[in-house]
């Protein structure tokens, strides 16, 4: 079974079929109880039958990916989904405004995690669709990417397909539009969806913990509440690197702990220098490593 939702000690579990409520087993109640991440929407688990025929969570089965955050210095990063292919980035072209910093921290905790990283673009309906595509090609993001509108079905049908026979986890900033695609996506579903605060301008909180929805023709969507920040946690050079494929792959620098920013027989450098790595890429990747610094 697959564990879809959680609810402090107790969750549903997906069979392949329907969703049964299942409590969780005093030995795994009590770690969770430590803050430990030990059961995650998307984790495999082993159920047993109780007495009075409900049914308990006894085992999780090794995670073959994870997309987990930074809870807090010298914490445990808090694993928000495990299991799936693909971390769906969901952004927006407005209302709240395009973020890419956003998207590379994001980027960043799916290659760490073994996901792949995918990139939408919705609210393409506020903005012309060249400049939707200018967004993302001035911002230098490196991902695979695709232009929607919740609001209007604009591409949506094209997702459906791009997610079919996969599990994919959405994340993405508050207000960008998760629910309204997923209601899109799973219209029998009962999905709440909110708005962009007319005050602030940012995004109201509309799903409250990560849930596991199976898709028409196979596949599972893992929806994650949204976010205003993302905590990198202790980060390498060559995490932050391998977010950008121009400087992940320079070649090899003179000093295996090159950070790319002053060391002498730099590839990256040599490669800004004489054009191969676009300047924009670079400052992109040198902001992303200097904010991992900070935290």
């Amino acid at each position: 079974m697959i564990l879809a939702q959680m609810f402090g000690p107790s969750a549903l579990v997906w069979d392949g079929v329907s969703l049964t409520p299942a409590s969780l087993d005093p030995k795994l109640k009590k770690e969770a109880g430590r803050g430990a991440s030990v059961l995650a929407v998307g984790d495999e688990v082993e159920v047993a039958r109780n007495g009075d025929g409900t049914i308990s969570i006894v085992a999780v089965a090794p995670r073959r990916t994870r997309l987990g955050r930074s809870t807090g210095e010298n914490r445990e990063p808090q694993v928000i989904a495990a299991n799936a292919e693909r971390a769906v980035i969901i952004s927006s072209a407005d209302e709240p405004p395009f973020r890419p910093g956003l998207v590379d921290r994001w980027a960043l905790l799916a290659y760490r995690g073994g996901l792949t990283p995918f990139l939408v673009l919705n609210k393409v309906d506020l903005v012309a669709e060249d400049e939707a595509e200018r967004m993302i090609a001035e911002a230098a993001v490196p991902l695979s990417h695709m232009l929607g509108s919740a609001k209007t079905g604009a591409g949506m049908e094209e997702l459906r397909e791009t997610l079919r026979g996969t599990t994919s986890v959405f994340v993405g900033h508050s207000g960008v539009g998760k629910s309204t695609i997923l209601r899109r996506l799973l219209p029998e579903e009962t999905i709440a969806t909110g708005e962009v605060s007319g005050k602030s301008g940012k995004g109201r909180h509309t799903t409250t913990s990560a849930k596991l929805y199976p898709l028409p023709g196979g596949g599972h969507v893992i929806d994650t509440p949204g976010v205003r920040s993302v905590s990198l946690g202790e980060t390498t050079t060559a995490e932050t690197a391998a977010v950008f494929p121009e400087i992940r792959d320079a070649g090899p620098c003179r000093f295996s702990t090159c950070t790319h920013r002053m060391e002498p027989g730099c590839a990256v450098l040599e490669g800004v220098r004489n054009g191969s790595i676009p300047e924009q890429v670079y400052a992109r990747y040198r902001k992303l490593l200097h904010e991992a610094e900070l935290e």
